[in-house]
């Protein structure tokens, strides 16, 4: 029901509801964000909202589809398939640097990560668990074509070893949005994804001597 109501929005009052709610959250945080504030930016009654929307849980979980939505329509990334090639490492580096390029140039991306690392409570989180689901599917994916390809080191045992990656980016992710403001204005931003990436590929990439040894050991 909510979701037809929802639909049934005219375009310019539905992405009125999300800019200012999207603000609210991101600023405040899920528990200090005021809903009756919310409701008084975008011209509404309380009548109207609660038409549409039955609490201040699930107004958050819609923003974040809505901004999910958005931030994908401004990124291309390739299926892990396509990482099956000599320049796995390469490709990776690239897609990482487009991603930061593109979080440069669209608020949604800092907007986005501000809502995804707030403290809401579960009843809010149905988009963000479905999320963070296609994001570990892709990196278990990619990781394990970089293990049959030979780009990455095999020494952990896969479900370790993607565990431990999809749990290091979201670490550099929530870092990164936390500390934003601080980074921006600056050239620390470029420098900071190159070293996270850098750091990823240390900790991953399988060395030349390893695999001239599993050869011989063959």
């Amino acid at each position: 029901m909510t979701a037809s109501r929802l639909l049934r929005m005219p375009p310019e009052r539905r992405r009125r509801l999300v800019d200012v709610a999207a603000a609210e959250f991101a600023a405040a945080g899920y528990e200090d964000a005021s809903l009756n504030r919310i409701i008084e930016r975008c011209g509404m009654s309380k009548s109207s909202f609660y038409y549409v929307l039955s609490s201040k849980a699930e107004l958050f979980d819609f923003v974040i589809g809505e901004l999910v939505d958005s931030v994908a329509a401004h990124i291309a990334v390739p299926r892990p398939e396509q990482f099956r090639t000599d320049a796995f490492w390469e490709r990776l580096e690239k897609l990482f640097a487009e991603l930061v390029d593109v979080s440069r140039q669209h608020q949604e991306f800092l907007t986005l990560g501000r809502m995804f690392y707030s403290a809401a409570p579960a009843a809010a989180k149905a988009v963000v668990n479905d999320t963070l689901t296609a994001v570990h599917t892709w990196v278990a994916d990619v990781l394990q074509v970089g293990r049959r390809f030979q780009a990455v080191r095999d020494d952990l045992p896969e479900e370790l070893q993607i565990a431990l990656v999809f749990r290091v980016l979201q670490v550099f992710d929530e870092w990164t949005v936390a500390h934003y403001e601080q980074i921006a204005q600056t050239e620390e931003l470029g420098r900071l994804a190159d070293a996270q990436f850098a750091t990823i590929r240390r900790m991953l990439e399988r060395r030349p001597t390893e695999t001239r040894r599993r050869a011989s050991a063959g």
